[in-house]
Formats: structure tokens, sequence, C-alpha cells
């Protein structure tokens, strides 16, 4: 046997295994949704499906067109109300598992975007591998099968992604109408605007910032007052929360890190992050601007959210669904170790770190995030309705299966009757 195929036996054990660590946390992501996805409502989904679908009979046209752009607490959830009524339209029933699928098409696409980004900077699929791998962990359990929570939060932040990417790209008209679609998916999607505001005033592109400032203020106009925007009585004093400067950045740090789950390690994650990141700033801005200013997106949406979830406790950034954000960054940052590296042998190592370091969090999530999932499930396979007010819970139901839309996969606790006209 010669040295060089003794050499190339360690890179083809290397390149398979890589593979199949991509294939198998790929499989394992689909197969927890398959086998955790159930038919029954939870939470939210009372309020944003059953609420937005039940009175649509009782409304003209016009009034169901305004109804698209109706309220869910904080948010315009036109994405999810549209889907909602497409398959209505279509099949004559409401399906959750069906909706659970859709709304992971939109994570499935974000990390689409990033491979098709990385391919286009010289990143191979073995050199992927890790953001991939990462990706597929199940740190965001809660989005994962929850029908209306998937759609928002996975589509508003794909939609934020395409805006900044259009954005550095050139295309105003492109950045503003995934703006659009981002806020009206989910209200998130107004972390963009100061992102649009800072490009354009660096680059001092003034025409696009008069356009952008116009279409931003039009947008804003109907979202709130127009449309008849409410504040959820529900949240906290934003002001209490900007009267601790060092809360705020301690929670945003929270927030950026919280792949760590517990709030300690996600505040040093996001510490380290961030330092790594505004140490490579001057290089991100000058070579990779997508990657700058979707960082700096990321630290809007970091501090936007210290400030108005803030007030109910600095725990409150660890949800599950905000790791979507630590995911991105931690994407970000890998990237950025690969396309700085000075050499073939640091790109190469920082390519191993990054796979052991996304088995580990991969591995981590794994057990904590199935054990959730499966909670949740058997909770809704019980039949016990999952919402603060069962008596709520009972009336929508009751409704939806009034309408014929709906009807529970599971015999229902309290058990829901259908009330007939004498």
């Amino acid at each position: 046997m010669t040295v060089s195929q003794l050499s190339h036996r360690p890179r083809a054990f290397y390149f398979w295994c890589v593979i199949g660590c991509s294939l198998l946390a790929t499989v394992i992501h689909l197969y927890i949704i398959h086998r955790y996805a159930s038919g029954m409502p939870y939470r939210d989904d009372f309020d944003a499906i059953f609420g937005f679908l039940n009175p649509l009979p009782d409304l003209s046209f016009t009034q169901k067109f305004l109804h698209l752009f109706s309220q869910n607490n904080e948010h315009r959830i036109f994405l999810d109300n549209l889907i909602s009524l497409s398959m209505v339209k279509l099949t004559g029933r409401f399906d959750f598992v069906w909706m659970i699928w859709i709304g992971n098409l939109g994570w499935f696409l974000i990390v689409l975007f990033f491979w098709k980004y990385a391919k286009s900077n010289q990143v191979n699929l073995i050199e992927f591998s890790p953001i991939l791998i990462g990706m597929m962990c199940l740190s965001h359990y809660e989005l994962m099968t929850m029908a209306m929570a998937g759609v928002q939060h996975y589509f508003q932040v794909f939609f934020c992604l395409l805006s900044i990417y259009f954005l550095t790209s050139g295309s105003v008209a492109l950045a503003l109408s995934f703006f659009i679609c981002a806020i009206f998916t989910s209200g998130g999607g107004i972390c963009v605007v100061p992102v649009i505001f800072l490009y354009y005033l660096s680059q001092k592109e003034w025409r696009h910032l008069f356009i952008s400032v116009v279409v931003v203020g039009l947008v804003l106009l109907i979202y709130f007052p127009i449309l008849g925007y409410v504040q959820p009585a529900s949240h906290p004093n934003v002001l209490l929360a900007l009267q601790n400067p060092l809360y705020l950045i301690t929670y945003a740090f929270g927030f950026l890190g919280n792949i760590g789950n517990t709030y300690k390690v996600s505040i040093g994650l996001g510490i380290i992050f961030t330092a790594y990141l505004l140490l490579r700033a001057k290089f991100l801005h000058a070579k990779y601007p997508f990657l700058f200013w979707l960082t700096a997106y990321l630290g809007v949406t970091a501090v936007t959210n210290a400030i108005t979830r803030g007030g109910i406790g600095i725990r409150t950034g660890q949800g599950s669904r905000y790791t979507t954000y630590s995911l991105i960054l931690t994407a970000i940052v890998y990237l950025t170790c690969l396309l700085s590296a000075s050499s073939a042998r640091t790109r190469a190592r920082a390519v191993g770190a990054g796979f052991f370091f996304s088995l580990i969090i991969f591995s981590y999530w794994f057990a904590h995030g199935q054990e959730n999932i499966a909670a949740r499930y058997n909770d809704l396979e019980s039949g016990v309705l999952q919402h603060p007010s069962t008596e709520y819970a009972v009336k929508t139901l009751q409704r939806a299966m009034e309408l014929g839309y709906y009807f529970p996969t599971k015999d229902t606790s309290p058990a829901i009757v259908i009330q007939t006209p004498k």
C-alpha cells in the first residue's frame, strides 16, 4: 500500500463520517416532526386559527379581506390566516399536521438559503455540514410541532433574511417587499427597519433611504392606526425595562447565546459570539456585508426583545423559539471563522472545531428537545384541551365542528357537543 493511499483513507473516512452525521441529523429532525405532530390544537392555535376561521361565514367580502390582517396578541399573522383559509377552501378541512409541516418548511428554507449563500462564497458541503447539523438540533422544539407559531416565526425570520440579503445586493424593491412580508407574518419583522435605514445611511444612498422612509412610514401607518392596533394588556411596561440599561444588555446577551439553554451559559456564549464578531466587523463589512448586516439585525432583535419582554424576567429570553436567532448567530460566527481563515490548514481546523461543536449542540438538545416535544404530544393526545381558558377552548372547538371544517382527532376532555338548532 502506498503512502498516498494511506493518506487518502483518513480523508475518505472523514468525508463519509461528516456526510453520515449530516444525513442522520436531518432524518432525526424530520422523524421527530412526523412522530410528534398532533392533529389537536395547542394554546395559541385556538386564538389564531379558530379565532380567525370561525367568524368568516358571518362577514362580508370586505370584512373578510380586512380580517386576514387581524391582530393576534401583538402580531398581524397574515400568512397564518392565508394558509388556514386556503386549506379550508381547497380541502374543506383544516389539518393541524399539515400546518405543522408547512411551518417547518420555513426553517428548511432558511437552511437552504444559508447553503446557497455559503456555496456562492466557495464553501463546500463538508465545510457547510456544521451549520446543517446545528440547525437540525431540537432546540426550537416549541415551534417544531406547533401549527400557528411555526408558520409565524419560521417564515418571519426567512423573510427578514431575504430582505437583508436583497438590501445588501442592491435591490431596494425586493428588500422592502420582503420587509412587508416579514412584518405581516409576525410583528418581529419590524426589527428589519433600523437595519434598512442604517444601511442606506452608511452607504449614503439618499434616494433609496427616502424611498425606504416613505414605504416603511406607510406600512407602519397601516399596521398601527389604520388597522386599529391594540396593545395587549398582558405585556409588561417597556419603561420599566428601559430604567436598567445593564439589565437590558445582559438580557440581550442571553438572548443571542440562548443555544446554551441555561441563562448563565447563554449569557457567556452571547458575550463570546458578540465580542468575536465585533473584532471581525471591519472584515465582514468590507467583504461579506450580508453577514455584517444580518448580525446587526440579530442585535436589534435581541435589544427589542429585551425592551418588550425583559420586564417579565431574564429567563424569558431563553424561550425555545428564540434559539432560532442564536443558531443563525452561531452560523455567522462559524462562517466568519471559515471565510477569514488565513490558510488551508486554519480553515480545516475551523471546520473540525465547527463539526465538533455542532455535534455537541445536536446531542445536548436531542434529549432535552425530544423530551419536551413528547410531553406536549402526550398531553394533546390525551384529549385534554391545552388552553388557559377551558371555556373558550370548548366554545371555539364547538363552533369549528358546527361549521364542519375541523373535528378533534381525539376524544376531548371536557367532551365537545355540537348544538343543533331545534
